[in-house]
């Protein structure tokens, strides 16, 4: 009875003790899901990292090692308290970096960038589970992170002292300081891991996701290796150090109602190329705050494809706080879309689409993750140049010459630029002048032009105190202290003009050329090296399968004009007038031709030098003047009766010229009626034979030739009564040696050579058949005067097809050739004076050329439009 008792007890007992097992388990399950314990699991699941805070007017200082190269700066923004979190708002801020060694100051750089702030998983109470930064003060907002990568002067002393502070009077920044160690991967260290590492650093340094950047910088990502620098001094009195959390969570790029998409400025576009067939959306929305809901518009969507073919789409502005989605149909082939904000407040946007539909260079194409399950947000191809500014506030831009090049190498482009805050049309004025070894004036030239706004392009700027323009006086300068001291970004790329080209010759002796200009203004400088091949796109941007339209901005495989640096780049990189140059790659449609005034008094036949060989042919022409009344004949047939006009005022007699095909038809009789009577009769003696007719009345009259001689031909020296006759031009045979013909510049305006060719095919070549040379490629040019574009002085032509009636070679029946015209224009940079143009047959094919000119009238003015529309292709070889 007893054990049975004390089994029951036992038994008792175990139960009890699950029960307040499983008592204290659910307690501990329950504990686990209160906020509490989630804000708990936040802590323990991020990163803790010890940065260094720099409130504004102080500064950290680190030791810098001797064989440092780079520096990494991981910087975050505190932003003010009270700061609401709005996943749509950007942030700007900037890190001020000093290197100072023994003997003074070795590198002074102000260096900017933008960031957001991720968070995700709001509560009741107002924090987030989810964020990219955060810190143990609930009430205290950090950015996501920014790297900044600082290249090092390579000549600098064993001891040397890196000084940080911020750049603005009202950011807070948390910083660390890294150095990159010499050491490469292991063999057997995972590629997977390596690019997961580059990939996390890519979404800390940038917007833009891992797989739109180039094949250089991530695999630059994928395998550095960085050492933390620790500051110099002591903690809370030289430095005061904060603990920052960590995670990898960051709001995603393609969902547009959360993440921070590209802004679309009132006025501006984007575009986008996209190879079709696709299905592309485009969303829209505005961020803006109105306490009415209107729309903010309105947006026009234009779709360009190879073809030429263009579609344009009408677009209302969506309304404040609800995004809009437009589908976007594109058929086969390639095609830029071209959205455009035609209203007055900005707008956000995002073009989302299949991966494989986005169009970019080869070395970009890499897949995305899994995560995007193939669809990317589509981002515009945008072109940095570099740039500088010159303006009344900026140090004056000059450029070095080397005295030892010859003309061509003398040779400057420029481009320039207005620069603004909003879309302007003021015009540009740019002074140019050009200085001798003791700098002395050897030349001026001004440039005046009214470009208009160039909505794909911008300039990227360092920013300045009240949003100034660099080179712009700083009591210009609009003082806007509403907005001081946010840390928002308001202040977009700043507006460009479409550019203004021209060129100039500098003269010997030049030394130096100075760009002075009254207002900002960008300017770009180019040299000429011809690589001896034509201008071709890079790929995926080819000329191929291009119809009425061309690539604007596209990279090359090829050059000819090579940019330059100012000589005096220090100082104006200390002045801030260095600059970035934004150029979105779209496709537009090929432009008018320049209108050019019609040729002026009448065409002068040339001759070439020499005694050349020379060729008679017959081809058709209207009788629209006496004078080609005068010069015009009518084609004979046996048997066949045609009408011919008789002109008293033609002094000549009438003549009949005869050509056999063949010698057995010597000896035959031909007979001339005149208006059904017999009027002139004789016997073919030679193959090739002239008889003159008795004195005709004036007037129309109907001719008539019989003969029995087979092959033969005729042709009388009177224009037909109706229609177009035949005129003879004298022809000269081109070989390898070429012919030389005398072209007289009368002015500084152009003039051009006409360079008619004839060949036995009417169908365009392929290859270049003909070589022209003007004064042996050394024409003398008119220095210090601006020109809009640069005659060639070599080049080869390929001939196109003719789109003449053929010739005929005079005694040659059945014989046809065809004709062009191949113009050769000595531009306004030719100096006046005599010059000779050379032509040179390329192949083995037989050519026959003649040359004719214009008079040129009495004045030549130089052009007052200045225009570049993208790269000419026609100045890739001088």
């Amino acid at each position: 009875m007893k054990t049975r008792s004390r089994a029951l007890v036992a038994l008792l007992g175990l139960m009890v003790g699950l029960a307040l097992i499983w008592g204290a388990s659910l307690a501990v399950l329950r504990n686990t899901d209160t906020p509490t314990a989630r804000r708990d699991a936040k802590f323990v699941n991020a990163e803790r990292l010890i940065f260094y805070r720099l409130e504004p007017g102080r500064e950290m200082r680190v030791r810098v090692p001797a064989d440092a190269e780079e520096l990494l700066i991981v910087t975050h923004e505190l932003l003010p308290d009270g700061t609401p979190y709005a996943p749509e708002k950007q942030y700007q801020y900037g890190l001020k970096a000093i290197l100072r060694g023994p003997d003074g100051v070795l590198l002074e750089r102000a260096i900017f960038t933008r960031t957001r702030q991720s968070k995700g998983q709001p509560q009741e109470d107002g924090t987030f589970l989810q964020e990219s930064a955060f810190t143990t003060h609930a009430d205290q907002q950090v950015t996501d992170e920014r790297e900044f990568v600082l290249r090092l002067p390579k000549e600098r002393p064993d001891y040397s002292v890196l000084y940080l502070r911020p750049a603005g009077t009202h950011d807070t920044l948390l910083a660390r300081v890294y150095v990159r160690a010499h050491r490469t991967l292991p063999l057997l260290a995972s590629q997977k891991l390596a690019l997961a590492r580059a990939e996390v650093r890519a979404g800390r340094a940038t917007f833009e996701p891992f797989e739109k950047l180039s094949t250089d910088t991530r695999r630059w990502l994928a395998e550095e290796h960085w050492e933390r620098l620790n500051a110099e001094g002591e903690a809370g009195t030289d430095y005061q150090i904060e603990p920052v959390y960590r995670t990898p969570y960051r709001l995603p790029l393609v969902e547009a109602t959360e993440s921070v998409q590209e802004r679309l400025g009132a006025g501006r576009a984007v575009a986008l190329n996209v190879t079709g067939p696709a299905k592309p959306v485009l969303w829209l929305w505005s961020d803006a705050t109105d306490a009415k809901a209107q729309p903010h518009g309105p947006v026009t969507v234009q779709t360009l494809s190879t073809d030429g073919t263009a579609h344009t789409l009408e677009l209302p502005g969506p309304v404040a706080g609800s995004p809009m989605s437009h589908p976007l149909e594109l058929p086969e082939g390639v095609h830029t879309v071209m959205v455009r904000n035609d209203g007055q407040e900005d707008l956000r946007y995002t073009v989302e689409g299949p991966f494989e539909s986005w169009l970019l260079p080869a070395d970009s194409r890499t897949q995305p993750g899994v995560a995007s399950e193939g669809r990317v947000a589509f981002l515009p191809d945008t072109r940095r140049t570099e740039a500088f500014a010159t303006g009344p506030a900026c140090p004056v831009l000059e450029l070095d010459i080397d005295p030892r090049m010859d003309a061509v190498g003398r040779l400057v482009r420029i481009d320039a630029r207005s620069l603004d805050r909003a879309p302007s049309r003021e015009p540009l004025h740019l002074n140019l002048t050009v200085l001798d070894a003791q700098g002395q004036p050897l030349g001026q030239a001004s440039l005046d032009a009214t470009p208009e706004p160039a909505p794909f392009e911008s300039a990227a700027l360092v920013p300045l105190p009240g949003g100034a323009l660099p080179c712009t006086p700083l009591a210009q300068v609009a003082q806007d202290a509403g907005s001081a001291g946010s840390g928002e970004v308001t202040d977009l790329p700043a507006w460009v003009s479409g550019a203004t080209s021209a060129r100039v010759f500098l003269p010997m002796g030049a030394r130096k050329l100075r760009v002075e200009a009254p207002r900002a203004t960008i300017v770009q400088l180019y040299s000429f090296l011809s690589s001896g091949q034509p201008v071709a796109a890079s790929a995926p941007y080819t000329n191929d399968a291009l119809t009425a339209v061309r690539w604007r901005n596209a990279p090359v495989d090829q050059r000819a004009w090579h940019p330059m640096r100012p000589a005096n780049l220090p100082t104006l990189l200390q002045a801030g007038a260095r600059l970035e140059l934004l150029s979105q790659v779209r496709l537009e449609p090929v432009g008018p031709a320049e209108e050019t005034l019609p040729p002026s008094g009448d065409a002068v036949v040339v001759r070439p030098y020499g005694s050349p060989p020379v060729v008679e042919v017959l081809e058709s022409a209207q009788a629209d003047t006496v004078d080609m009344v005068k010069a015009l004949s009518t084609v004979l047939e046996p048997g066949r009766a045609v009408r011919a006009r008789f002109d008293a005022r033609t002094p000549t007699r009438p003549e009949v010229r005869l050509s056999l095909k063949d010698a057995a038809a010597l000896g035959n009789e031909v007979e001339v009626l005149l208006d059904g009577e017999p009027l002139h009769r004789f016997t073919v003696r030679s193959t090739r034979a002239r008889e003159l007719l008795p004195p005709l009345p004036p007037g129309e009259h109907e001719v008539l030739l019989r003969s029995t001689a087979p092959g033969l031909t005729a042709m009388l020296n009177r224009p037909p009564a109706a229609g177009s006759g035949l005129r003879s031009r004298t022809v000269y045979p081109v070989g390898q040696g070429g012919l030389r013909v005398p072209v007289r510049k009368t002015g500084a305006g152009a003039v051009t050579l006409n360079v008619v060719v004839y060949t036995p095919v009417a169908e365009g070549a392929t290859m270049p058949q003909l070589s022209v040379t003007v004064d042996g490629g050394n024409p003398v040019r008119r220095a210090s005067v601006l020109v809009p574009h640069v005659t060639r002085a070599e080049r080869t032509v390929v001939l196109p097809a003719s789109e003449r009636d053929p010739a005929m070679p005079a005694g040659r029946p059945g014989v046809k050739w065809y004709a062009r015209t191949v113009p050769v224009t000595l531009g306004e940079d030719i100096a006046p004076g005599v010059h000779t143009v050379r032509v040179q047959a390329l192949g083995t094919e037989p050519m026959w050329v003649r040359f004719f000119m214009f008079g040129q009238p009495v004045e030549n003015t130089a052009p007052r439009m200045w225009n570049r529309g993208g790269w000419q292709p026609d100045e890739d070889m001088l």
